[in-house]
């Protein structure tokens, strides 16, 4: 039997009701006498298991003390170190949705899997601009939804209208892109720049220049010549954002953007989703992260079993369902 165990970033992607099940598989690890070394950016459900914290910067030991002594610093020393949220969330400060008439909607939207019903949406309405936040624990239908919205599943029925004109799948191929949870499926070239001038219109000079900004600000410029998939997965998925915020599409979808990220670069995406969302784009982020909800959100979808429970902007109402969803992470 082992005596230790090694995990790496163990929480991502998992919902909340997952998160507890694994908090309880680790006390149960360290009732029974294991050691445990765990690397995570999520750390609230670590307050009441570790015994220990060291703190890594630049490959080096920066910080190694108690649990109890970290798990007391205050929430801009825990920023400062470019880590995440400590305590519960304050959704509170999110911003309300755009105000206007044009309006993303879906009528009549079905997805089933051999033969078996797994979305089903009479309606939905969203208006153009918003960032939406798809909620929902774990297989309740959030990445079909996204697929099915997107044009990638054929078998998809129902219509979509994009400011009162119908989009059939044809159109929502041509006017969306999704970045996919494991974004090595969709990293094809043969350095990171090509990777964002791939899906570039215009002219090359101006491309290449507007390619080497976005790279800039997502702080992946000096990797502009290597390969893709020789980066971290971090990485990765910050040349993923970079490319769809080079595609000027309309709708952009993504499925787990931050999972992974520390505090800094999860605000750095979610200031590129608030960039998007100012030119007009429509933007769904599947997550877990309650983190880029309040940094960037503005109106909710709540699946469950593949369908909508839910949805709306930032009220108060909005906000308390918010609270109930992810107060389940600290108990």
């Amino acid at each position: 039997m082992l005596a230790a165990g090694i995990l790496d970033e163990p929480t991502l992607n998992l919902d909340v009701r997952s998160i507890r099940m694994l908090a309880d598989i680790i006390r149960g690890w360290k009732k029974s006498g294991k050691t445990e070394l765990i690397a995570e950016h999520r750390l609230h459900y670590l307050a009441t298991i570790a015994d220990r914290v060291i703190y890594i910067e630049d490959g080096r030991i920066a910080a190694d003390m108690p649990a109890r002594e970290f798990f007391r610093k205050l929430p801009r020393e825990i920023e400062q170190m470019g880590l995440r949220a400590l305590a519960p969330v304050n959704f509170d400060r999110m911003t309300p949705p755009p105000v206007g008439d044009s309006m993303l909607e879906l009528r009549d939207f079905h997805f089933a899997y051999r033969n078996t019903p797994t979305l089903d949406i009479p309606s939905m309405s969203v208006p153009v601009g918003a960032v939406v936040g798809i909620l929902g624990s774990n297989g309740a239908g959030k990445t079909t939804f996204a697929r099915c919205l997107c044009g990638l599943l054929r078998k998809a029925r129902g219509t979509v209208f994009m400011d009162g004109a119908a989009w059939d799948r044809r159109n929502r191929l041509r006017s969306s892109y999704l970045v996919m949870q494991d974004v090595n499926h969709q990293l094809f070239t043969e350095s990171v720049e090509e990777e964002v001038l791939i899906g570039m219109p215009g002219k090359e000079a101006e491309n290449t220049a507007r390619a080497e900004k976005i790279l800039s600000d997502l702080d992946l410029l000096p990797f502009k010549d290597l390969h893709p998939l020789s980066l971290s997965g971090r990485q990765k998925q910050r040349v993923a954002l970079a490319a769809a915020v080079a595609s000027k599409k309309e709708l952009l979808v993504f499925d787990e953007l931050t999972s992974g990220l520390d505090y800094l670069h999860m605000m750095e995406a979610a200031e590129k989703i608030r960039y998007l969302s100012s030119l007009g784009k429509t933007i769904f982020l599947i997550t877990h992260d309650p983190e880029l909800i309040t940094a960037c959100c503005n109106f909710f979808l709540f699946f469950e079993r593949g369908k909508i429970q839910w949805s709306g902007g930032a009220t108060a109402e909005k906000r308390e369902k918010l609270r109930d969803f992810f107060a389940a992470e600290e108990q």
